[in-house]
């Protein structure tokens, strides 16, 4: 710790210009441009210590310094493009050395140690020679013993049966939660969940109402756009959602909130079912305003 804080108060200390600084950077980027000439063994000790020079000059540059001397900045950028080369140099160098290794030649100079250690001349050699430690480089598996036999089976256990009961009164038939004010005989009240809970989801991930149009539209079936505009007639009617106007007019839908629900439900606002009028032509009309290529909403029931 001590010589840490040594050679950062040394670094601290010494305040060098702008041109000496540049003047170092140009010896240690000619340094490095010479170690891609010649790889040896001492080229990334070398290599490392141009960095760590470089390194020690960009810290002692200020962020005003280097926006007014732009110079130091590509030098410094220089040096790692030159830095990028000579490793790439050496890992070629490391490559062509691995690739030369001879299997062969191995095996005979391995042959030839054995039979000095054994002190032996003999044509087979002595490979027990290596076993100590050829041992070592092997993990041995533990031994363990498990329980011997086995042990004695459990008395079964008779099993009871429940005797079912039939009850004269059945439970009362719950509605859905989401839609309690929907009739029973009304079709598809799986449907008008489904168109809450979308444009429920809809209206809070993207933070705006839906246009009426482009939800109820469907591309390639009438059919299913006059049933998705009932569907939203009796949201509006059981007020779980609300239809406005924008500025230009055109229809949006949205979830009503938690007081206007409970306004409905007290019947503080009149509740009101409307549809409106659609015949085949609109909806043609429609769909080339929109160009929708799949509608908004799917049901699978």
């Amino acid at each position: 710790m001590s010589r840490n804080n040594s050679d950062s108060n040394e670094r601290l200390s010494i305040v060098r210009s702008p041109q000496e600084r540049k003047e170092i950077l140009r010896k240690i980027i000619n340094e490095a441009e010479s170690l891609q000439d010649m790889i040896t063994d001492n080229t990334i000790q070398s290599l490392e210590v141009c960095m760590e020079q470089t390194d020690t000059i960009n810290s002692e540059t200020t962020l005003e310094e280097k926006l007014h001397n732009q110079d130091e900045i590509l030098m410094d950028s220089e040096m790692m493009s030159i830095s990028s080369k000579v490793l790439k140099q050496c890992t070629r160098h490391l490559t062509n050395y691995v690739s030369s290794y001879n299997h062969v030649e191995f095996a005979q100079k391995l042959v030839k140690h054995l039979r000095q250690l054994s002190n032996v001349q003999s044509e087979t050699p002595d490979w027990s020679v290596l076993e100590r430690k050829a041992i070592k480089c092997f993990k041995r598996t533990p031994h363990y013993s498990t329980l011997s036999g086995t042990l004695a089976p459990l008395e079964k256990k008779e099993i009871n049966k429940r005797k079912s009961v039939v009850r004269d009164v059945q439970a009362q038939i719950r509605k859905p939660e989401n839609i309690t004010t929907v009739d029973k005989e009304e079709d598809g009240p799986e449907r008008t969940v489904k168109m809450k809970q979308f444009i429920t989801r809809y209206c809070k991930t993207h933070r705006k109402p839906l246009d009426f149009f482009k939800l109820v539209l469907h591309p390639s079936d009438f059919g299913k756009t006059i049933e998705n505009i009932l569907q939203i007639s009796f949201l509006v009617r059981d007020g779980r959602v609300k239809i406005t106007k924008d500025a230009s007019g055109i229809l949006l839908v949205q979830p009503s909130t938690k007081d206007m629900m409970t306004q409905v439900t007290a019947g503080k606002i009149p509740n009101i079912q409307n549809v409106i009028y659609l015949n085949m032509e609109q909806w043609k009309m429609l769909k080339d305003t929109y160009r929708l290529e799949k509608p908004m909403i799917e049901y699978d029931v």
